[in-house]
């Protein structure tokens, strides 16, 4: 019994310590990589009540495929910052509506996004809006790769959300410009 308890012992040394070849290199990982960042502007009738945000103009190329993704820091309160998805509305007493929207250029044959538009609308007269709508406006822009929108469950309307995913990471280029259109 001694012996078969030594040979079970060098057996279990003996096999634990055996290494085989190497194997091969796997293929790279499909690291998904977004891109998030913010900026401030005035909405004037000089602008047309737009801000334009030039990609390439930035440092940021995206692909025609990606998607792009606005929020408007809508309140600070208690040192929090509280966005919201846009298209968002604002409802006056009067009925009328002003709306802060957005969409993006697309160069399909090259394959790039170009950029995007800030921009408000509704029904109500944009020039009799008090400055608190219209002055130091801060949107958070977050550029997604399709493939991470095509793989996951994510609600793109909380941006938390999206910038929390364990399946993407973020590259921040912090506050950024833009160009009156």
């Amino acid at each position: 019994m001694k012996n078969i308890a030594i040979l079970f012992v060098i057996l279990t040394l003996g096999l634990t310590a055996c290494e085989g070849p190497v194997g091969p290199v796997g293929p790279p990982g499909d690291a998904i990589v977004g891109t998030t960042f913010e900026f401030t502007g005035d909405f004037t009738a000089s602008n047309n009540y737009e801000l334009l945000f030039n990609f390439r103009e930035n440092g940021i190329d995206p692909y025609e495929s990606d998607v792009v993704l606005a929020y408007i820091l809508w309140k600070t309160e208690d040192g929090l910052d509280y966005w919201r998805p846009m298209p968002q509305n604002e409802y006056f007493d009067s009925g009328a509506i002003l709306r802060y929207n957005y969409d993006f250029t697309a160069d399909i044959p090259n394959n790039r996004l170009v950029d995007m538009l800030v921009f408000l609308d509704g029904d109500v007269i944009l020039s009799t809006l008090p400055t608190g709508y219209t002055h130091d406006q801060t949107f958070r822009i977050v550029v997604v790769p399709s493939d991470f929108l095509n793989s996951t469950n994510i609600d793109v309307n909380n941006i938390d959300d999206v910038l929390n995913s364990s399946d993407i990471s973020f590259k921040d280029m912090g506050s950024l410009s833009f160009q009156l259109k």
